[in-house]
């Protein structure tokens, strides 16, 4: 197992977000997150990267023990979050967002352009944007930048938090199409997902979370026949199943 999320509480103050949550990853697995708003889904994937301190439990990663670790630690293992919303930095340019995701590694100069090559063989679009600024791109194109700017940190696991969030249709089947591309290269996936269909034909196994806690769990295939998904878990989103 790449990740294992063992017994996992997560608390804002006294409130909990996260409760008693056990997940367990294979190395290359498409893995989706669903669960209706304020179910903690983001605040589990936030958990794992290291941006959200745990009130209990475990996370392992590659067999160690991270649980304590910082995210910039957890970067450094292979861990990459892209964040809902995206974060980039809009007054820098798109090459400054992407060099960042090297940081960590101390990459520069010739080397890093080089890495910034090879990753955007998978986002050509982004090519003839690198000095432009990314806060004039438009929401795909930022989204793929951010992809982009965690790709250049070279994970094994990359958690994403809501991609196809204020995406136009056409941009939400380029993003998933990359994130196949990314899959066929043997890349571990963790994806959050409004639009539950479009997560359960990517995904290879996936959780419903409910109030902090597993609600159901299985393979994409079982919860897409599943009628207590959509009823009972996922009614207030029914409308993300057309």
């Amino acid at each position: 197992m790449i990740l294992q999320v063992e017994g996992l509480e997560v608390s804002y103050g006294e409130i909990p977000a996260v409760r008693g949550v056990d997940i367990g990853l294979a190395e290359g697995e498409a893995f989706a997150v669903l669960g209706r708003n304020g179910a903690g889904k983001t605040s589990l994937l936030r958990a794992v990267a290291g941006a959200l301190a745990t009130a209990g439990g475990r996370i392992l990663y590659d067999g160690t023990d991270v649980t304590g670790e910082g995210a910039d630690k957890r970067v450094r293992r292979g861990i990459s979050l892209v964040p809902e919303g995206r974060h980039i930095f809009p007054g820098l340019t798109v090459r400054e967002n992407l060099a960042m995701g090297a940081y960590h590694r101390k990459c520069r100069g010739a080397r890093l352009q080089a890495e910034i090559d090879s990753v955007l063989e998978q986002m050509p679009v982004l090519r003839d944007r690198l000095s432009q600024s990314a806060g004039t791109l438009s929401g795909g194109e930022q989204q793929l930048a951010a992809i982009a700017r965690a790709m250049l940190s070279r994970p094994r696991l990359l958690l994403i938090d809501e991609p196809s969030l204020g995406l136009a249709p056409i941009m939400v089947d380029r993003v998933y199409e990359l994130f196949q591309r990314l899959r066929q290269d043997g890349l571990t996936i963790v994806i959050v997902e409004q639009y539950v269909q479009l997560a359960l034909r990517f995904a290879d196994r996936a959780v419903v979370i409910d109030k902090g806690r597993v609600a159901l769990s299985g393979t994409a295939a079982e919860l897409r026949d599943s009628t207590e998904l959509i009823d009972t878990y996922l009614a207030a989103r029914s409308e993300a199943l057309a």
